[in-house]
């Protein structure tokens, strides 16, 4: 057995894949190991990401989402020099046009929380999973299916989009920003360190502010993943793309 997505074998603060199927061999994968920490080409890769730097992307789009929450955007595994994987995914044999249909066939109450949580603003929620999963979720290699000991197809989709659900919950920027009275508003204007500050505070993670015509658009943190499911956030990759922006209301 090679992999544990089990929370009882990795850390009591990780958040494990929800449901599934698969268990690991505790003399074969350290819950300790740390991606992109050893150079060592021994590091079995259904243990520890190979592509081990994470980038959580979180969205603050009109008319999107609830009114109180980030909704999201995207997990993307990157090299670990930082890199990003390429366009066109890491697994042809597991890319797939309709992710909807699969989805909801397979777990009908993720279905629903993706509908709300992880909106399109192009109008097609399942081709906008369908275009996340095909070219960042191939390249998590702790869900390849060899990975796992009793592998049901489209368990790992499943896992996949269950963990980005639950670091958007555990990584609340709307919460914390609101606790430090940052909150949305017609013409408010805020500076990007008063969110990096506030956050950094909060939840113990450095972002990136990305804007766009000059309205807050989206917020990037970086991680390092423990064990196979442990997300330890890291520094920033990226930089700002400014310094102040406005923070409107989403209706």
């Amino acid at each position: 057995m090679r992999l544990s997505l089990l929370a009882a074998c990795a850390s009591s603060a990780a958040l494990a894949f929800s449901g599934s199927a698969a268990a690991q061999d505790s003399a074969s994968c350290s819950p300790d190991t740390i991606s992109c920490q050893s150079s060592s080409p021994s590091v079995d890769t259904c243990c520890s990401p190979k592509n081990g730097v994470v980038v959580l992307v979180q969205q603050w789009f009109k008319g999107l989402g609830p009114d109180d929450q980030f909704t999201l955007h995207g997990l993307w595994p990157n090299t670990c020099s930082g890199a990003q994987t390429g366009n066109n995914g890491c697994d042809d044999s597991r890319l797939y046009p309709d992710l909807g249909t699969i989805i909801q066939g397979f777990n009908s109450t993720l279905y629903d929380q993706l509908n709300t949580y992880w909106p399109s603003y192009k109008g097609d929620n399942p081709a906008f999973w369908s275009h996340e999963w095909n070219k960042h979720g191939t390249c998590v290699t702790t869900l390849d299916p060899s990975c796992y000991t009793d592998y049901k197809k489209y368990q790992d989709v499943n896992d996949y989009f269950t963990k980005v659900l639950s670091l958007r919950k555990q990584y609340d920027y709307y919460g914390v920003l609101a606790k430090a009275g940052i909150t949305p508003g017609s013409g408010k204007t805020y500076k990007s360190s008063q969110f990096k500050a506030a956050i950094k505070a909060a939840l113990g993670v450095d972002v990136a502010i990305k804007c766009q015509n000059g309205a807050l658009n989206e917020i990037w943190a970086w991680f390092n993943v423990q064990g196979t499911d442990n997300y330890i956030p890291t520094r920033t990759w990226a930089k700002d793309s400014c310094t102040s922006f406005t923070y409107s209301n989403k209706n």
